[in-house]
């Protein structure tokens, strides 16, 4: 199998590039350059036209913005990156591999604050944040571009995906604060907020899954746990992985674009043979490690 792992220098990108580079014949392409290993530099978007005209058997577009609080100051960008550049995807595949099949990376942004948990996919789609706006008008697209040109597409809502490789948002900034040797820690929120944290290797599973049995007629499927998780239990947790003896408070500051509580329902996805292997527990254990080697 061929595969193109679009965004392949970022935190998902990365981690798929390196997995089924093992395993198929894959090519990894970013417009920066993150990593040590050897994905193709495309800064101007002249390449990728080129590559998806060699007519790969899966792209997997994992680029995009994913900074929630910047898509409120820089809407424009985010736009840009989040849904002009997977139109331009589209019509690529279009145009010169019609038998292509494509993952878009979405994101849970897409639900906002649901009225009922576990999140199904069927469950009204209210985004807080142009970056969920952004990311549901992407999903649009693929849905489109399924129904009207009859390319193979389909799209994943992440949920709050960590592990090796990632260097930002909630465990990594909670990391950096318990280095800088303070008795008390202060986070936003109450700490009564939940997320649904998958690990970084079982979303590889779940896209190696939807790459050997999703329908990929436009569908979207929620990738996740299934396990909702407090944000105090949380940080307790990571607290005890990091051996970190200081308090923990919360400042019950809410940020502008984040949703209260999360938990997905991932029967769809179950039901074609995925299954999370990596507890919460587990995985920041692996997470913790990696950050001290990587002295972050």
């Amino acid at each position: 199998m061929k595969i193109l792992v679009i965004g392949a220098s970022g935190f998902i990108g990365n981690a798929c590039y390196n997995y089924f580079s093992e395993k198929h014949e894959t090519v990894g392409v970013d417009c920066i350059n993150k990593s040590s290993n050897k994905i193709l530099i495309d800064s101007d978007n002249t390449l990728i036209p080129v590559l998806i005209a060699k007519k790969f058997d899966v792209i997997l577009n994992c680029a995009g913005s994913s900074n929630i609080q910047n898509s409120f100051t820089n809407t424009a960008n985010d736009l840009k990156l989040n849904v002009t550049f997977v139109k331009d995807i589209l019509e690529l595949i279009k145009n010169s591999s019609p038998d292509t099949k494509i993952i878009n990376l979405s994101s849970a942004a897409v639900y906002g604050n649901p009225t009922e948990l576990p999140i199904q996919e069927s469950a009204e789609t209210k985004p807080l944040s142009p970056y969920g706006f952004h990311k549901l008008k992407s999903e649009q697209l693929l849905e489109e571009y399924n129904r009207i040109y009859k390319i193979n597409t389909l799209s994943v809502r992440i949920f709050s995906a960590y592990g090796p490789g990632l260097k930002r948002q909630f465990f990594y900034d909670l990391y950096s604060k318990f280095n800088l040797n303070n008795s008390t820690v202060a986070l936003y929120g109450t700490g009564n907020e939940s997320r649904d944290f998958i690990f970084v290797t079982d979303i590889i599973n779940a896209l190696e899954i939807l790459i050997r049995n999703g329908l990929f007629k436009g569908e979207v499927y929620n990738v996740a746990s299934g396990e909702e998780s407090y944000i105090n239990n949380a940080a307790k947790v990571f607290s005890k992985v990091a051996n970190y003896p200081g308090t923990i408070t919360f400042t019950n500051e809410q940020i502008e674009g984040y949703p209260i509580n999360w938990k997905a329902n991932i029967g769809k996805l179950s039901a074609l043979g995925f299954s999370p292997k990596i507890k919460l527990e587990e995985g920041l254990k692996l997470y913790y490690n990696w950050l001290k080697n990587e002295k972050v």
